[in-house]
């Protein structure tokens, strides 16, 4: 219902803003596909000079075996925030903010402990944008994110045997970015 909300709100300010010529932009982070296979899409719009709104889509349904064992860090993500950039929009310094929600199921990994459940909450990142030509830049960035947590932890990725439940606080990295960016 959150996502659906965020979704509608950002299409209402993609409408009524102008498409002048290097004012979307579209990204992918490739260290995310290194996260067992994360599909995600970034998309962007200035909003000024100093300014852009982003919105954020992440999608993991794999599941994949480590000797004979599942494993699995799926995950669907929806996040909508802004940057700011101290020289102009798309090519420099950067830090931004973003509220998002998170699904995930994720377990077998270290132990067959498997944690899954929805966090919702507010990240906050930085980074750089290198300029390699008008239509294609490379970004760089860190991010952690913090928030509430409702949780189920399970003794093993396929048992369904519950060993806790419940609603916790976090802080965790929400990105380690390296992505390569289209502006148009």
């Amino acid at each position: 219902m959150a996502s659906k909300r965020i979704l509608l709100a950002l299409g209402l300010l993609a409408l009524c803003l102008s498409a002048r010529a290097q004012q979307w932009a579209v990204q992918t982070n490739l260290v995310d596909y290194a996260n067992f296979g994360t599909l995600n899409v970034e998309g962007a719009v200035a909003l000024s000079q100093h300014w852009s709104a982003t919105a954020v889509a992440k999608l993991n349904p794999f599941r994949f075996q480590k000797n004979g064992e599942p494993v699995s860090a799926r995950q669907q993500v929806l996040g909508a925030g802004v940057r700011w950039w101290p020289w102009h929009v798309y090519s420099g310094w950067w830090a931004g903010t973003r509220l998002q929600f998170q699904e995930y199921n994720r377990g077998g990994i270290k132990s067959p402990l498997t944690d899954e459940g929805n966090r919702f909450g507010i990240g906050l990142s930085g980074g750089y944008s290198y300029m390699i030509n008008p239509h294609l830049n490379v970004d760089v960035g860190v991010g952690v994110w913090g928030g509430w947590d409702r949780y189920t932890t399970y003794s093993c990725p396929v048992c369904g045997l519950v060993k806790g439940k419940g609603d916790r606080g976090f802080i965790l990295p929400n990105d380690l970015l390296l992505a390569l960016v289209y502006v148009f």
